[in-house]
């Protein structure tokens, strides 16, 4: 199938998103046309004035918004998806509450069902990188690279095993989004197998992803540099795992359009494996009126010892990723440092 050529027009789901809104940016830029699903107007004219400062056209024939409030309706999403080329599909349904491994698994199926309807040529999924392994695992291997080959069988069967206990604790969310993710992913390449839906199929895994935020508050996955900024040390106790600046894990999920490598292929944004004392060392260089914590004890797990293979998504980014130091520090300067 032939790659979309810029003036396409692509659905991103949940364009206000961290990723999806520098998503659609970099869409933008490289000519497509956009239609980005939201739960609100409000945020959505927000981000259109976010593009708009970036000197790009927003004009209504540039990019438009459509009202998304539910991944689980196959009729939304045919609605959303009639008449455009691709969709990148980023969104979550809400990680609390009853039945979520399934929600996310069926958030994934249902908008790809809808997209075979519609005609849809190319489709980009938000994998992660806990898809792939759990961070900290000791059963992650060392003497090989981790490839998109690899499942994060051990965070299914956690879930699966759960005792009501587990299930109580407030880290058990993150045991539940591992599950939903790996197993919506197998459900998703299976659905392609036995389906042979009429569009090609990709799927981007970013690992932990810091960057500027293109409007509105900072996201979720900067409160770690934020605690770190700070003066707190909590964070340090954490398994350090591969950073990657949000710009690229945007222009993989755009590439991925146009890109004919890409198709049929598990694509990893994890441009940086990274220990704590990297990270705080640059920290102090560039903020050293802040309280940033004491390096953390060595440990076999600081730096991360473990290694991806990164040789396609590096190739198609042109051989560099943006770097952890500039990624840090503009993370940084968008949380008002």
């Amino acid at each position: 199938m032939a790659p979309l050529p810029p003036g396409s027009l692509i659905v991103i789901v949940g364009i206000t998103g961290y990723i999806a809104s520098h998503t659609g940016l970099l869409a933008l830029k490289a000519g497509y046309r956009i239609r980005g699903t939201v739960r609100s107007l409000t945020k959505a004219e927000d981000l259109r004035s976010a593009y708009e400062k970036e000197g790009l056209d927003v004009s209504r024939d540039k990019l438009e918004f459509v009202i998304l409030d539910d991944l689980l309706s196959e009729a939304q999403f045919e609605a959303a998806f009639t008449g455009a080329d691709g969709v990148i599909h980023p969104a979550l349904p809400d990680l609390y509450g009853e039945d979520v491994v399934n929600k996310i698994i069926q958030s994934t199926l249902i908008p790809m069902r809808a997209a075979a309807k519609v005609g849809i040529k190319r489709f980009v999924l938000t994998g992660t990188l806990v898809s792939v392994l759990t961070p900290g695992s000791p059963s992650i291997p060392l003497d090989r690279l981790i490839t998109d080959k690899d499942w994060n069988e051990e965070g299914v069967q956690k879930y699966l095993n759960a005792t009501e206990e587990e299930k109580k604790s407030p880290a058990f969310v993150g045991v539940v989004y591992a599950a939903g993710k790996t197993l919506a992913e197998q459900a998703a390449w299976k659905y392609i197998e036995t389906e042979s839906p009429p569009f090609e199929f990709t799927v981007v895994l970013p690992a932990m992803t810091w960057g500027p935020k293109v409007y509105g508050s900072a996201a979720t996955s900067l409160t770690w540099l934020w605690s770190i900024l700070k003066g707190e040390n909590s964070t340090l106790s954490r398994s350090p795992i591969y950073i990657e600046d949000v710009r690229d894990a945007g222009k993989l999920h755009v590439l991925s359009l146009h890109e004919q490598e890409a198709a049929g292929k598990r694509i990893w944004a994890a441009g940086h494996p990274v220990g704590w004392t990297e990270i705080l060392d640059i920290l102090r260089k560039h903020y050293p009126d802040q309280p940033i914590p004491k390096n953390p004890p060595t440990s076999p797990l600081n730096p991360c010892p473990w290694r991806i293979d990164l040789s396609l998504s590096t190739k198609l980014l042109g051989g560099k990723w943006i770097s952890l130091e500039d990624c840090i520090v503009d993370s940084a300067k968008s949380l008002g440092y």
